[in-house]
């Protein structure tokens, strides 16, 4: 299942630039791993110093591949001397509606029966 990771970043005020610039690069270094579907990058139209990223992976395990691969932490660690703090990463994954998918004893899931009435 795929998963949709977002990381947001506030900068210190003067590196909006350095950091935009070092977003596109391990943007495109993360097209160069296994799972990496696509990416995109924003930033705040209130505070140019709030930047969000947005990349999808094809599943949990990839992007946890990506995420503890050296490329990656060195270039957060380079990034991160940029921030008033470390980004902030949240992964989510597709929502499921109760109604109409169940827990699957595999651990996936499947569809519910539908009751007549």
């Amino acid at each position: 299942m795929a998963v949709k990771v977002l990381v947001e970043r506030r900068v210190r005020k003067g590196y909006e630039g350095w950091v935009w610039h070092m977003l596109r690069d391990l943007r495109a270094e993360a097209l160069r791993n296994h799972g990496y579907l696509y990416g995109e990058s924003w930033r705040s139209p209130d505070d140019h110093r709030i930047f969000m990223s947005l990349s999808v992976w094809g599943s949990l395990e990839q992007w946890q591949v990506w995420a503890q691969s050296d490329v990656r932490l060195k270039a957060e660690e380079r990034i991160n001397r940029l921030l008033r703090k470390p980004g902030v990463v949240k992964v989510f994954e597709d929502a499921v509606d109760p109604f109409l998918e169940e827990p699957h004893a595999s651990g996936g899931r499947r569809p519910r029966q539908r009751q007549q009435g």
